[in-house]
C-alpha cells in the first residue's frame, strides 16, 4: 500500500512538472539514489501496464549527463529504449556528445513526435505517423519548450534506426516522406513483388539532395532507363551511397564531397511514378541499411 501511494504521489508530481518545466533532477543513476529508485519503480510500473494493455501514466525526471554518459549507457541504466530518450531530448544521432546536458527521462517506452519538427528524423517520424496523430489519440507533453505527441510502445523504423545509429551520417533530404522502405515490396510500376534495395523519400521536384557522408563521387550517370540521373559516392570502409531519379546533378566524377554537401536535386527521371529520391546504401557490394 505504501509503495502504491509512493508511486501515485510521485507520478502526479511529475505530471505537474511536465507543464511547469520543473522536472525533479536525479543526481546519480544509481539505485541508492532516492529519486532514481523512485524513477525505476515508475518505469517498472509503466512496463507492467503496457504488457497488460493498461493505460500508463507518463512521469518525467531529469538528469545532468556526466563524462562518459551516452544514449546507450543511460538507456540501459534506466531500462528505457534509446528511441524514447533520443526523441524526448531531440537527439538526432547516437554519437552526439551529452556531457553537461540536462537529459529528460520519461517513465514509459515509446516515441515523442514534436508538433513542429526541426530535424530530419523528426520530419520522418512526423510524416510516418501523421494519420495517427491527426486522429487525436495521443497525449501531448511540453518538453524544453516544445509540444510533443507521445506514441506508447512505438519504435524507430529500420531506416530511422539506421540514421540514428550510424555516426557521421546524415539524411540526404532535410524534409521528406518515407514512401517505400527497404525490403520486399510490391512494385508500383509492375505490381510484382520484388526486393527494394533502398528507401524512397518523396519530396517536391527541385528539393536539395545532400551527401549522407564524406566521400568521393564514384560515378555520375544521366538518363539511365531505371535510375534516371543518379550519383554513386564511395565512402571509407567499403561503403557506397546512391542517389537516383535526380532532376539535376551538381557534382562531377572524382570530386570529394563532405557530409551534408549539396550534390543534386530531387526529380522523377528514369523509372519513377513521381518526384522522389531513391536512396541506397551498399557495403562491400551488398545492399543494406546504412549501419
Amino acid at each position: 500500500m505504501k509503495q502504491k501511494l509512493f508511486l501515485i504521489v510521485g507520478t502526479f508530481f511529475s505530471l505537474f512538472c511536465v507543464w511547469s518545466q520543473s522536472f525533479p533532477q536525479i543526481p546519480s543513476l544509481e539505485s541508492r539514489d532516492f529519486l532514481f529508485s523512485q524513477y525505476q519503480q515508475e518505469v517498472q510500473q509503466c512496463q507492467k501496464d503496457f504488457f497488460k494493455s493498461n493505460t500508463s501514466v507518463q512521469a518525467f525526471y531529469s538528469y545532468k549527463a556526466k563524462k562518459g554518459d551516452t544514449i546507450f549507457t543511460m538507456a540501459a541504466r534506466c531500462s528505457i529504449w534509446q528511441e524514447t530518450l533520443s526523441t524526448a531530448n531531440s537527439i538526432e544521432n547516437s554519437s552526439e556528445l551529452l556531457e553537461g546536458k540536462t537529459i529528460i527521462l520519461p517513465s514509459a517506452n515509446g516515441i515523442f513526435i514534436p508538433e513542429f519538427p526541426a530535424t530530419s528524423i523528426e520530419f520522418l517520424l512526423a510524416n510516418e505517423h501523421k494519420e495517427k496523430i491527426m486522429q487525436g489519440k495521443f497525449e501531448q507533453y511540453k518538453i524544453n519548450g516544445r509540444i510533443f505527441y507521445f506514441i506508447p510502445g512505438e519504435r524507430f523504423s529500420p531506416a530511422e534506426r539506421a540514421y540514428f545509429l550510424n555516426p557521421g551520417m546524415s539524411m540526404p533530404l532535410e524534409k521528406s516522406i518515407l514512401t517505400s522502405d527497404y525490403g520486399k515490396r510490391q512494385s508500383p510500376i509492375t505490381g510484382r513483388w520484388q526486393f527494394h534495395k533502398g528507401i524512397d523519400l518523396a519530396a517536391p521536384t527541385g528539393t536539395s539532395v545532400f551527401a549522407c557522408k564524406t566521400g568521393i563521387v564514384k560515378s555520375v550517370e544521366r538518363g539511365n532507363k531505371i535510375y534516371g540521373n543518379h550519383i554513386v559516392i564511395s565512402h571509407a570502409g567499403g561503403m557506397e551511397s546512391s542517389y537516383a531519379h535526380l532532376s539535376e546533378i551538381l557534382v562531377e566524377e572524382g570530386e570529394a564531397v563532405a557530409t551534408g554537401q549539396k550534390i543534386g536535386k530531387v526529380g522523377t527521371t528514369g523509372l519513377s511514378t513521381g518526384p522522389h529520391l531513391h536512396f541506397e546504401i551498399k557495403q562491400n557490394g551488398s545492399s543494406l541499411y546504412p549501419r
